[in-house]
């Protein structure tokens, strides 16, 4: 009976041991199971941030849809300030104190900074805003279909999903250290699906100085800014204002509609390419010479499902065409992007910051003088290399075809009731390219859209009285007539009176269209900051889009 005994207690005592080892495995699997990297408490957590960083995001996102319709009705500030909105925010328990501590800090610094807190894994953006706090510019802004590209020291591009591609070369908006040609500073590039390339045009405050006597051009001093700067933080300097928010004052500048941090230019003038239903590919179209009548036909049409505009080197420039319609076929390339017809004010944005210390730094652009308009200069293989003086970065990465090549159509004119208003600017989208062909003296003053704008003119319509009334309505009115490379660089207008001697002739009677940038044979009188007038269309007119990606 007592060794029976034994025998049961010592079975017991087995058991006990072994249910004591499988207990302490299942504890450490279940303390692993609760708070490991993937366990259940580590995994709640990080539901827990993810699910406050997107009501607080919602909550932020709402608050800066509010500054944006304060904005857009002319009111001075937002309901709510950021100070208040955080204090609200902690008193919710979706901030704690020390992450509103971090975010007033950040607005403090303002250009410094992002306005941004980590919430867990999530990043809350307290402004709108894309600032590259490191390289102190406005990062560009990608959509749908858009692909980084830039180009190594020896001419290679590199496109992003290239093999060597470094996202750290593709942008360097780099300041001239000397009085010398700049040509170290990489304007960020992007190319979309059709195979076109874009140039981002940063958000920037610029100051300008006029020429002093003898000398060819004046000098413009250019200061990035992000979003959230509306009014020039230095002295002397202005929001350039194709960056600026023009809603309440009927876009007189040539304004947006929002306060943006870039746009995308055309890196090349625009071409044709034509679809070949048989080889079922995309073709390049030539419009080349000044007498041949079908170029003409051919050129004066819109875009299709077999027709369709770019912007690629080495090819003839889509000219031929009415201002109507190249207005038509920009709008129509990507209503994603908000492409439009390139205005006065966004070519100004272009030539400001070429000639400023990131860009060429008061260097002339060498004139593209190709008698058959291609884009780059030539149809030779290395042209943007061969030619990289002809570009507004003196390297690969900067825009081409803005001094020569074709005249540039700009989405921008006077209302003097000339016939060649509807004849050449009648347009078939939602926002019309002209908003009326009656006389308006003051038209200037209510018929601009985001689109393109309404300048003023002498009821005689003759160029030199239109451009001093232009002269005289900016003097009288506050905050007019500047950004567009017009007053501020030119003279007079007739002949030659621009910074290099550029071609300046402003608009009147049958020509009620601005262009830009002078032909590939008007030599010294072209440049960047040439303008003059056009009515219908010609072999020497072409046109450029502008994307904005916001």
């Amino acid at each position: 009976m007592k060794e029976e005994l034994k025998k049961k207690a010592g079975i017991t005592l087995i058991a006990l041991v072994l249910t004591i080892i499988v207990l302490l495995i299942l504890a450490g699997v279940s303390i692993a199971t609760l708070t490991g990297e993937n366990g259940i408490l580590t995994r709640a957590n990080k539901a827990g941030d993810a699910n406050r960083a997107g009501t607080l995001q919602e909550q932020v996102d709402l608050w800066l849809l509010n500054q944006k319709t304060d904005e857009y009705a002319g009111n001075s500030s937002s309901s709510q300030s950021l100070e208040e909105l955080v204090e609200d925010l902690v008193e919710q328990k979706l901030l704690t104190e020390n992450e509103k501590d971090e975010i007033l800090g950040n607005a403090e610094k303002g250009i410094e900074a992002s306005y941004q807190i980590k919430v867990g894994e999530e990043t809350v953006k307290f402004a709108n805003e894309n600032w590259d706090g490191e390289k102190k510019v406005n990062a560009p802004v990608l959509k749908a279909g858009m692909t980084p590209v830039y180009w190594k020291e020896d001419g290679t591009e590199v496109k992003q999903g290239d093999s060597g591609f470094d996202e750290s070369q593709w942008y360097e908006y780099k300041a001239a250290t000397t009085e010398e040609d700049n040509t170290a500073s990489k304007w960020a590039n992007a190319m979309t699906e059709d195979g076109s390339y874009w140039v981002w045009i940063p958000r920037y405050e610029y100051k300008l100085t006029q020429k002093t006597e003898g000398s060819e051009a004046g000098k413009i001093e250019v200061k990035f800014i992000p979003t959230t700067v509306t009014e020039a933080d230095t002295d002397g300097y202005l929001v350039h204002p194709a960056f600026r928010n023009g809603s309440s004052n009927n876009y007189k500048n040539g304004e947006w509609d929002s306060e943006i941090s870039g746009i995308w230019v055309a890196k090349y003038e625009m071409s044709m390419e034509t679809y070949d239903e048989s080889s079922k590919e995309w073709n390049k179209k030539e419009l080349l010479t000044a007498s041949t009548t079908n170029d003409a036909e051919q050129g004066n049409i819109l875009t299709s499902s077999t027709v369709r505009a770019v912007s690629k080197p080495r090819v003839s420039s889509w000219r031929w065409i009415s201002i109507g319609k190249s207005y038509d076929n920009s709008y129509n390339y990507d209503r994603s992007k908000e492409s439009h017809l390139m205005k006065n004010s966004e070519w100004g944005a272009v030539v400001y910051l070429t000639h400023s210390q990131y860009g060429r730094n008061g260097t002339e652009i060498t004139i593209n003088n190709s008698q058959k308009f291609y884009t780059g200069g030539s149809n030779e293989e290395k042209t943007i290399t061969t030619n990289k003086a002809q570009s507004t970065t003196g390297n690969e990465s900067g825009i081409y075809d803005i001094r020569g090549g074709a005249w540039e159509r700009i989405a921008g004119y006077i209302t003097n009731g000339n016939e060649n208003l509807k004849t050449y600017g009648s347009t078939t989208v939602s926002f019309p390219l002209v908003s009326t062909f009656n006389k308006e003296t003051e038209g200037y003053k209510t018929l601009s859209t985001k689109y393109s704008t309404v300048y003023p003119f002498d009821t005689e319509d003759e160029e030199t009285k239109n451009g001093e009334t232009y002269r005289n309505a900016s003097k009288s009115e506050q905050n007019y007539g500047y950004g567009d490379a017009i007053l501020e660089t030119s003279t007079g207008y007739e002949n030659s009176t621009g910074w290099f001697g550029d071609y300046t002739t402003f608009l009147q009677n049958i020509k009620p269209f601005f262009s830009r940038g002078g032909d590939s044979g008007n030599n010294t009188r072209a440049g960047e900051f040439a303008f003059g007038g056009t009515g219908s269309f010609e072999y020497i007119d072409g046109f450029r889009t502008v994307l904005v990606c916001e």
